[in-house]
């Protein structure tokens, strides 16, 4: 999503019969969540809690606050904060808030940092608007260690060039980024409103096999007092329908579960010269199985279109991710949870060499926050401010029951 989303006061389900509840502007349409909602582009002061954003002119969208579910609003979080281009912008002109904000000189920048956290270090997540006050993270400055050009000024889209699952290349389709609509190539990308890894089928069936494979999810029988393997409905319930695992119900063997690996080209157009330059993301188990709270974990692979692929935020839990709008290209570093970091934490490498974890890493506090009235803005004060302010509705089947 490219434009931020305010709610309209007015309790009305159509926007456009309540002219006096909403600000003058243009009459638009959006789509969220799978979902057209009626809406009015204007332009209007907008604080972001957390930040030096306090009463700024800027382009929204305002829609009805229909429900506490419309677009992510409720009662204690009042907006969506959408970083995608302009291109995908339903304001009148085209533009979005951070090309606002880069414009008039509020922000140095025209980029996000962005670091997503698991649940349970989820108060280290945090959104820094035009990525300031960059401080030294895990062994590094805390800027990106490698970066990947996007191919489209659309949504944050990579180019693919291979999946693997413990090293070994899965044979992606033929029409695998090679789909075009209304002139566009249907590239791959980075969805941050979005928990799951979404792959091909072919992809998450090999995933899904050398999981089993490896035998490192066995089902306790606490009144035997033994294991056994997963059955048939435990599968389907865990691997297809992507119930909550109940942690106590089994024994996961970390160390033995397969990596899934996203290699992509880092520059773009690909070519013969530069095809070989690519930035390899090697996820770990704790990557694609999440852990969800005390009780629960959950596979967060799933199946769609051979078209491309969506990186929701499983893929990057544990990373650290700049778009930089500017310069059209994202970039890669260490995240969440680096500075007690294990075997399985993402890797991070280029054809040539693994660029983080690094060999040793010196001890030092986290660096993952700060304070002040800097653009950085804590996500535990934003809400998800990215993509609404909910939180990810799991299917509370549970496996294991």
């Amino acid at each position: 999503m490219s434009d931020t989303i305010l709610p309209l006061s007015s309790s009305s389900s159509d926007v456009s019969l309540t002219p006096q509840h909403t600000p003058s502007g243009e009459p638009v349409t959006i789509e969220y969540k799978g979902e057209e909602y009626k809406g009015i582009s204007s332009d209007t002061d907008v604080t972001i809690p957390g930040t030096s954003i306090t009463g700024i002119n800027l382009p929204v969208i305002s829609v009805e606050k229909q429900s506490p579910d419309l677009v992510g609003i409720n009662p204690e979080f009042d907006g969506v904060f959408g970083f995608a281009y302009s291109s995908l912008s339903k304001h009148h002109p085209p533009i979005t808030v951070l090309d606002s904000l880069y414009k008039d000189g509020v922000i140095p920048n025209n980029e996000i940092g962005l670091q997503l956290c698991p649940s349970d270090i989820l108060h280290e997540s945090f959104i820094n608007i035009g990525n300031t006050d960059i401080t030294a993270k895990c062994g590094t400055d805390g800027t990106s260690l490698i970066w990947v050009e996007s191919p489209t000024t659309d949504r944050h889209t990579v180019n693919i060039k291979n999946i693997l699952i413990d090293d070994e290349p899965v044979e992606l389709p033929e029409r695998f980024q090679q789909v075009v609509e209304n002139g566009r190539t249907l590239y791959s990308y980075i969805h941050t409103c979005f928990i799951h890894m979404r792959f091909p089928e072919a992809v998450v069936s090999t995933l899904v096999n050398a999981i089993l494979d490896s035998g490192a999810i066995t089902v306790k029988n606490n009144m035997l007092e033994r294991r056994h393997k997963l059955t048939p409905e435990d599968i389907d319930n865990i691997f297809w329908k992507l119930h909550l695992m109940i942690r106590s119900n089994f024994r996961i063997d970390w160390d033995k579960l397969p990596s899934l690996t996203i290699v992509m080209y880092s520059e773009t157009p690909v070519t013969d010269d530069n095809r070989n330059s690519v930035v390899a993301i090697k996820l770990g188990p704790k990557d694609y199985i999440q852990i969800i709270d005390s009780k629960h974990v959950m596979f967060s692979v799933e199946v769609g279109p051979s078209d491309n692929a969506i990186l929701g935020t499983s893929f990057m839990n544990r990373l650290g991710l700049t778009f930089d709008r500017a310069h059209t290209r994202i970039g890669f570093g260490p995240g969440c949870g680096c500075e007690t970091a294990t075997d399985g934490y993402p890797t991070i490498s280029n054809a040539d060499q693994v660029l983080w974890p690094l060999p040793q890493l010196p001890e030092q506090p986290s660096t993952s926050s700060s304070d002040g009235t800097s653009t950085l803005g804590i996500l535990s004060q934003l809400g998800s401010a990215l993509c609404g302010s909910r939180r990810p509705k799991f299917n509370y089947e549970k496996a294991g029951d």
